[in-house]
């Protein structure tokens, strides 16, 4: 058992695997960070590219944004495609990691092979991630969406370590689940902290965002 396990710990730490295993760890320690409030998730912004843009010519929109377009990778939390590129990814490398240290323990054609393997399992990792998520992305935007001006005016509670304007998420208790938002603060000389009160006084529409206040203490 314990040599199984030495054996498994070897092959994770080969290249490329090694590339997708930190990935792997990354986005496992992100989403723990998320989990206690240490962080928001942002959606992958890619403005009017899902509608008007040609994603058939990377140079309109800069080459990453066209190659996520390119992919379908967009319409949901980045952290999620994130998350499922590495995994696939490192599914995949673990499996011809293992093939190939059977023929090549080192050198220059165990480099040359590998380096070829990292790019096809990452494009293969991108277009399966694509497949999944696009259900994922359709249903989303079937899903009526909320008058958020209704929500100016009420209070919610700061979730987040803290919040400037850049980074922040309150929970808004609605009677239902609760919503999560993202919000914002312009103010330096009163920071928000992890279970203030604030009011919501502002939607900023392309942000999907809201700029807050404190709530002030009678």
């Amino acid at each position: 058992m314990q040599e199984s396990f030495l054996v498994f710990l070897t092959k994770i730490s080969l290249y490329p695997t090694v590339i997708f295993t930190g990935l792997v760890m990354f986005v496992t320690l992100y989403w723990v960070v998320s989990l206690i409030g240490l962080a928001d998730m942002d959606s992958v912004d890619l403005g009017d590219a899902g509608g008007d843009v040609d994603v058939s010519d990377l140079s309109s929109t800069g080459f990453f944004t066209g190659l996520m377009l390119k992919f379908g990778l967009y319409g949901v939390p980045l952290i999620i495609i994130l998350s499922l590129i590495s995994l696939i990814g490192w599914v995949l490398s673990y499996l011809y990691t293992s093939f190939l240290h059977q023929y090549f323990d080192s050198g220059l054609l165990y480099y040359v092979f590998g380096t070829g393997a990292l790019i096809f399992v990452l494009v293969i990792s991108m277009w399966l991630t694509g497949l999944i998520i696009s259900p994922i992305r359709k249903n989303i935007a079937n899903i009526p969406k909320r008058n958020a001006a209704s929500n100016i005016g009420k209070i919610a509670t700061v979730r987040t370590l803290s919040v400037t304007n850049q980074h922040g998420e309150a929970e808004l208790h609605d009677g239902g689940a609760g919503l999560i938002l993202k919000i914002r603060s312009d103010a330096q000389d009163n920071l928000l902290k992890q279970g203030d009160k604030v009011v919501l006084v502002e939607y900023l529409g392309e942000a999907n965002t809201y700029r807050v206040t404190p709530v002030k203490d009678n």
